[in-house]
Formats: C-alpha cells, structure tokens, sequence
C-alpha cells in the first residue's frame, strides 16, 4: 500500500479519496469472516424406538407410544424383546388399538383361561391361545411387509445365543420372543429352539434400525427397584386364590405347597433381566429413557392394564417435556 506524507494528503482530490476508501473496504473485507446465515436446525421428532422385556410392566409401552405420538414424534423404526416385541410388533401392523381393547379388559378369569395351563416336562402352559390370538390380529402379515422397519430377539436353546428376526411370520417372532423359559412352551422352528428373549437380550438398543436423524428412545420395563416403593408381595386373599387356582391345575400340586415357588422363580428371571438391561443401556445408551421398576408391578399383574399402559404415558410426557426447545 502507497505510503502518503502530509504534504500529499493535501493535495488529495475527492476522487482520490474514494479510491483509496475501496481498496480500504477491499482490504477489511478479505480478513473478516462474514457471519453466517444458515437456519437453526429443528430437533429432529423421527424416532427408533426400543421396547423391552417385562411381563406385565410391558403394557407401559403402549402408552408411552400414545405420548410420543401426541407430541408429534414419528416412529421409524421399532426393536422389541417379549412384551416389548408384542407391543412393537402388534404398532408396527396397525393393531395396537385393537390389541389395547383386550388388554384393558383383562381380568383374572379371561388370563388364566388364556394362560392355557398343560403341563409338560419343559413348560407349564402351551401358550396355543395366545398363539391363536395373534395369528387373528397379525394376519399372515411378514416382517419385511410391515410399513415399518421391525425386529425382535430371542434365545436359541440349542445354539445358546440371541437371534434376531427381521424377516418371516409376524406372529411366529412373536410368540417366540414372549417364550418365558420354564412357563410358555419353547417354539421348535428348523434347528432352533426358542424361549423369550430376554435370557439374552432384554433391551435391543443395539439392534434397533436406525436413521441418520432420528433420536433412540427407549422404554425399559425391567428398571431397577425403585427404594421408595414396596416389593409386590401376593398377600391379598383375592391373590392367594389366583395363585391358589393356577397352581392347582398343576398334576402332583399339593395345597401345602406355596405359591411363592412361582414367585421365587419369577424374581429369579427378574433379576436376569435387570442385569442385561443395564448392561444394554451401557452399549448403547439411548437418547430418551423411560422406566417402569421391577417393583412397580408385578411382571403377571396384567389385570392392570389401564393403570400400568397411564403409567408408561404419564412418565413419557415427563420425558418429552424436559427435552422440550424452550
């Protein structure tokens, strides 16, 4: 740049003081950064969402589904293990609020004639009216038809590892993730046989299909025991005789024998869960996470559905609210 002296700045013309302004503005502009102008990018509302295992406390799911909907979150893709594939299966097909209608009407009566109590050497029940219930709300429908991506796990007794199935029956997925070992009969299907999935894999936060926008939402029916709460206990005469009466269509059942034997079993299961969850939420940590405690129901209460189905809706909108642009 020219150097000017005094004696020449007196001699500038106008003209010449506008050129020299120009090459000034030149000169700023090359080393200042413009700011930038592109739009503030929305919190994206597309949603893989996870739903896991958990008996009873697995009708919460239908609930939080309701909320996230409400808020106008779109579900693209669903993960489920035993109840959570139930649910996840049964939205994924556009049968939810069908399947909604039964549950609320469960009563003790309508669930041990469901149960479908048969003994044999590995199950107490054959689950076979359950199985006829969902061929009637799936249809022949296959997962690779459904409007969306699904998936669900189960555990392979032969193998002894998860499964993941992404592809075939709708219904027979199902009804091979919901095989809780020891209760439901195991689904024999080519070399495989198989018991729900929560022995391997009770929270598929790593299984889910994901999108490169979408946020992981999970609800987690196996939570931690909330201290605040009591333990579930069967102490009310109307539990002792439904416990009473399932037991009772055992063979070589005798009334001296407790009902807490089911219940030590159950807890047993419960708290291998509890224990795989946590270590699939350390794996893959999910955006949004809603819990239903161990001990909040009990993992056979599914007379409450209403109650347990507000509970997964009430603890979704907590969520949803506290991620809220302000």
């Amino acid at each position: 740049m020219l150097l000017l002296c005094a004696k020449d700045l007196i001699t500038l013309t106008a003209e010449d003081v506008i050129t020299m302004n120009k090459y000034l503005q030149s000169f700023l502009r090359f080393f200042k950064k413009e700011p930038t102008t592109e739009p503030v990018k929305e919190p994206s509302k597309n949603v893989a969402l996870v739903l896991g295992g958990g008996g009873a406390r697995g009708f919460a799911h239908i609930g939080a589904i309701e909320a996230l909907e409400a808020h106008g979150y779109k579900i693209t893709s669903i993960a489920g293990t035993s109840m959570g594939a139930l649910i996840g299966g049964l939205y994924a097909c556009g049968k939810l609020e069908k399947a909604k209608e039964i549950i609320t009407g469960l009563t003790r009566k309508k669930i041990l004639s469901l149960i479908d109590i048969s003994p044999g050497l590995n199950h107490i029940a054959t689950a076979d009216r359950i199985t006829q219930l969902l061929s009637e709300l799936t249809g022949d429908i296959t997962i690779e038809k459904l409007p969306i991506p699904f998936c669900c796990v189960a555990s392979d007794l032969v193998s002894g590892k998860e499964f993941v199935f992404d592809n075939g029956s709708l219904a027979q997925a199902i009804r091979c993730s919901i095989s809780i070992p020891g209760f439901f009969s195991p689904v024999h299907l080519d070399d495989h046989v198989f018991v729900d999935g929560s022995v391997h894999n009770a929270l598929p936060l790593n299984r889910i299909k994901r999108q490169e926008d979408d946020i992981l939402v999970a609800v987690n029916a196996s939570a931690p025991e909330d201290p605040t709460l009591a333990v579930p206990k069967v102490n009310t005469q109307e539990d002792t005789d439904f416990w009473k009466k399932m037991l009772h269509k055992l063979p070589l059942i005798k009334d001296k024998l407790s009902d807490n034997v089911l219940m030590m079993a159950l807890r047993l299961c419960q708290i291998v869960v509890e224990t795989n969850t946590e270590t699939s939420l350390k794996i893959a940590p999910p955006d949004i996470c809603i819990d239903v405690p161990i001990n909040r129901y009990d993992i056979l209460a599914f007379d409450k559905g209403k109650e347990i189905i507000e509970y997964g809706r009430k603890e979704m909108e907590e969520k949803l609210q506290k991620v809220a642009p302000a």
